[in-house]
């Protein structure tokens, strides 16, 4: 059996959806699925409160003291709280066994016919400044308390935050290494045929232990310190006639005491928190594997806590691939672990929801599943913890777009903003995650910052070469000399690829493409280079219109935006406007770094490159051939993309000093280009997309 649901009415930042408690829904429901579940998330983002409820409502192995607080009930916006929550669960997948340990409770699935669940419910009042927990279970017409023995089966295996390994694992009466080893079956009480105690070997071994010892101290070498500490009491302490004397031995004959006086070590020097903590989790997960009967799950809250990222790997490792009948739920920060997660088994806690992120709930196919799983790194997994995410293509952007928050007053990590490099078009890919089929949908925002890679007329004729582009109307004609038979109404007004194309094809060919092959291979080759457009600015100016308006309405949806390059690339952007004298002086920073790698840039280099583009652009913007030539080294390839992106981050940023003293105001300068010259303004306007956002 596993906890398949659980809901929670006024229990902390949850509160209810409806007038009364009695009818109103539930605040929050989550879903987990059976094996593992993972809870990612900011922090405040609720991970904790969802973890508590499950704990509060079942409790643990380890016996801890739960103790109810004012604040455990819903306060809401006008700062009144509550007097009453409550934390339902919903158990599914009760074998055979599970349903005779709880027959008396059990109930048909609402869901699936034939099929049993087992609700439970914890229900805490707070009156006469008094907190009253009631626990019960059933269904919610015929609910009935539990008894002590089957409630023990719903106990629950947890494991808190920073925890403190050394103690627990360590000696004492509230050890908790001694309440799991006691778990285990080779430590359960056995009885002989008639019914009495075997005791077990450790107590027959301890004796033999606790006898030589107290030997020691009463009849061998020890027995003079006995004897010198009981003088000193007779002497200076005990009253006249009190005859009691003191003893050295073991305390405790029982089992229990035994595992009480042991402690879990690695052998060799003393063990860091790390390793501690690896050795509190092993013997947690034994407890956990060694359970025959009733709910096995564990609740591990920031399952990182001190382990370093291979020590996390492998520890996620286990827990993934653990082939018995367990349930994990956990929370992490970790950004390594995240990215190590099957996606489907990520639940995304944010803005008061949770987002499950298996199939049912994703508007993903199979195939961005597993593409993303590809390629989910850990830089990548960091768009799980923040409270808005943009995304970019490549180094230049991913480089850039801080310099550029900061300049008009945004940086970003003042609004939690996570940067996801996703390369090339993959952003398709990536604002899938955040597309759902039911509610809640994701309030997250999310700027996508995209190039439309539309080349400049100048590119053209320098080349020689016509662009592959297509209009439907130049196409048409021979397309319906070879086959009348397809419907072209819905034909693009653009084609940009023979592949784009043969796909149109291929989904509108009647009775399949049995047979249509070469048929097809023929409408296809109509795309030659006599029938692309024209490459004129008005043609390229259309094309890129109907290009951005096309994969806006793809790309756009619920908390999702794309903002596009209105010409070609980044590059091209900026060296079409006002602050193309930045790119001439980071072009010709990284054109010397890449021919002089193991020269320093002095300072009098950088002053007298800076003098010469003053001297050379002296225009507020340039034309199209100039745009074009400043353009081309990044274009072709013989300046890099990156180095050239962090010497204009770095100019954009003030922090070229001879270019910020060169104009008094420069800070308001970049910061009025960059947000008002047409050719870079998608960028801050994607900035202030996601930071507007949370600004509310």
């Amino acid at each position: 059996m596993y906890l398949s649901e659980l809901k929670l009415w006024n229990f902390r930042k949850y509160g209810i959806i409806g007038d009364s408690f009695d009818t109103a829904v539930p605040g929050l429901t989550v879903t987990f699925k059976e094996g593992v579940n993972v809870l990612v998330g900011e922090n405040d983002s609720g991970k904790t409160t969802i973890i508590d409820a499950i704990r509060y409502a079942l409790r643990t192995q380890s016996g801890e003291f739960i103790q109810f607080d004012e604040k455990d009930f819903h306060q809401n916006i006008n700062g009144k709280r509550a007097s009453e929550f409550k934390i339902e669960c919903l158990f599914d997948g009760l074998s055979p066994q599970d349903c005779g340990l709880f027959w008396e409770w059990i109930e048909l699935s609402e869901t699936t016919p034939k099929r049993y669940v087992l609700r439970t419910r914890l229900y805490v009042k707070y009156q006469d400044n008094t907190i009253k927990p009631t626990f019960s279970v059933g269904s919610s017409v015929s609910s009935e308390t539990m008894d002590a023995t089957a409630r023990e089966l719903l106990k629950i295996v947890y494991l808190k935050p920073l925890r403190d390994a050394l103690s627990d694992m360590t000696h004492g009466y509230k050890s908790r290494l001694a309440q799991i080893l006691s778990s285990h079956p080779i430590f359960q009480e056995q009885k002989d045929e008639f019914g009495n105690k075997i005791e077990h070997q450790l107590e027959l071994s301890y004796k033999e232990i606790s006898q030589k010892i107290n030997n020691y101290f009463s009849k061998e070498q020890g027995s003079p310190i006995v004897q010198e500490i009981n003088d000193f009491l007779t002497k200076h302490f005990l009253s006249e006639g009190d005859t009691r004397t003191a003893s050295v031995n073991l305390t405790g004959s029982e089992l229990s005491d035994i595992l009480r006086q042991l402690d879990l070590v690695l052998s060799g020097n003393k063990s860091g928190l790390g390793t501690l903590n690896l050795l509190c989790v092993a013997a947690e997960l034994l407890l956990l594997k060694n359970q025959t009967k009733g709910l096995r799950l564990a609740l591990i809250e920031e399952l990182e806590a001190h382990l370093h990222p291979q020590h996390q790997l492998r520890l996620i490792e286990y827990i993934i691939n653990e082939p018995t009948q367990q349930q994990f739920i956990l929370t992490t920060h970790s950004i390594t672990l995240a990215s190590k997660v099957k996606l489907k088994n990520l639940i995304i806690v944010n803005d008061g929801d949770v987002y499950p992120m298996g199939e049912e709930y994703t508007g993903m196919t199979p195939s961005d599943y597993n593409f993303i799983e590809r390629f989910l790194d850990a830089t990548k997994a960091n768009m799980f913890f923040a409270k808005g995410v943009i995304m970019v293509e490549g180094d230049a952007e991913n480089l850039l777009i801080p310099a550029i928050a900061e300049a008009i007053g945004r940086p970003l990590h003042r609004y939690g903003i996570s940067i996801v490099k996703v390369g090339s078009k993959a952003y398709r890919r990536y604002a899938s995650l955040y597309s759902r089929k039911t509610d809640p949908h994701f309030s997250l925002p999310i700027s996508i910052i995209a190039d439309i890679d539309v080349r400049c007329e100048e590119y053209y004729k320098e080349t020689n070469i016509k662009p592959n582009i297509w209009a439907k109307g130049a196409i048409l004609d021979n397309l319906e000399a070879i086959n009348k038979d397809l419907d072209y109404g819905t034909l693009p007004k653009y084609i940009s690829s023979k592949e784009e194309l043969k796909l149109f094809l291929s989904q509108r060919w009647p009775q399949g493409l049995t047979g249509k092959t070469e048929t097809i291979k023929s409408l296809v080759n109509v795309l030659s280079n006599d029938n692309s457009i024209t490459p004129n600015t008005a043609s390229l100016d259309e094309y890129r219109l109907y290009q951005i308006s096309k994969i806006e309405e793809e790309i756009n949806r619920d908390n999702v935006r794309i903002f596009l390059s209105p010409n070609w690339t980044l590059e091209y952007e900026f060296a079409k406007s006002k602050l193309y004298k930045l790119l001439a002086f980071a072009l010709n920073i990284a054109k010397f770094e890449q021919g002089n790698p193991i020269e320093l840039l002095g300072n009098e280099f950088i002053q007298e490159t800076w003098t010469n583009i003053e001297t050379n652009y002296r225009d507020e913007s340039l034309d199209g051939p100039n745009v074009y030539s400043l353009f081309k080294p990044i274009n072709n390839g013989s300046v890099s993309k990156a180095i050239c992106a962090q010497y204009l981050a770095e100019a954009i940023a003030g922090r070229i000093d001879c270019i910020k003293q060169s104009n008094d105001n420069f800070n308001e300068w970049v910061q009025d280009a960059l947000e008002t010259d047409p050719n870079i303004k998608y960028l801050a306007d994607a900035i202030k997309y996601v930071t507007t956002y949370n600004a509310k």
